[in-house]
């Protein structure tokens, strides 16, 4: 059962050419020229734009922050204690 002559414009799907006779594959092959393949496209990449980083706490920054924190911490025990001095005054006196 010979293979009828394959017309040049007729298109073959991959599946039938890897079926063909080695001869006729060959000629389908040569016939095709290189694979086209896709160009990818172009990725544009915005250039990341530059942040300010706040500037690093310098130690006087930290000391001073913590003196402060410590004398509200003072003055609260010292009224504190000036209100319940005075209310045990107040309620020891005849």
């Amino acid at each position: 059962m010979p293979n009828p002559p394959l017309a040049p414009d007729d298109p073959l799907s991959p599946e039938l050419v890897l079926v063909l006779p080695p001869e006729e594959r060959a000629q389908v092959l040569a016939a095709l020229g290189p694979p086209l393949r896709p160009r990818p496209p172009l990725r544009v990449v915005a250039r990341p734009v530059p942040v300010e980083e706040p500037p690093a706490p310098s130690l006087s920054r930290l000391v001073a922050a913590r003196l402060v924190s410590l004398g509200v911490i003072f003055i609260l025990a010292t009224v504190t204690t000036l209100a319940l001095s005075l209310v045990a005054h107040a309620l020891r006196t005849p």
